[in-house]
């Protein structure tokens, strides 16, 4: 999952996740599509088909609204996620995979 996140969370600050309301819906359901279509996380997952969708909405809408200015400028200096992301990535994973169970 983590190479999903960082992968992910790389692209959207790549494109600037900042923008009009209309881009970040188009980047989020990007970003959800990029997630559902990764067969390999999902059979990790364990969990079915149907819940294993529901999760990636969950997970990267969370992602998504967790990317700031300060997370933005820190991934375009050093070219990774922050600590502080990663930890909240965690978090937010446990979260949905909950919400779903």
């Amino acid at each position: 999952m983590k190479k999903i996140v960082v992968f992910i969370v790389y692209l959207l600050i790549s494109f600037n996740a900042f923008g009009n309301e209309q881009q970040i819906k188009q980047k989020l359901n990007y970003a959800i599509n990029l997630c559902q279509q990764d067969m390999q996380q999902w059979t990790a997952s364990g969990l079915t088909l149907p819940k294993y969708l529901k999760f990636c909405e969950c997970y990267m809408t969370e992602l998504v609204n967790a990317v700031d200015e300060k997370e933005v400028k820190y991934q375009k200096k050093y070219k990774k996620p922050s600590g502080k992301f990663i930890k909240l990535s965690k978090k937010f994973k446990t979260n949905c995979e909950n919400k779903v169970k």
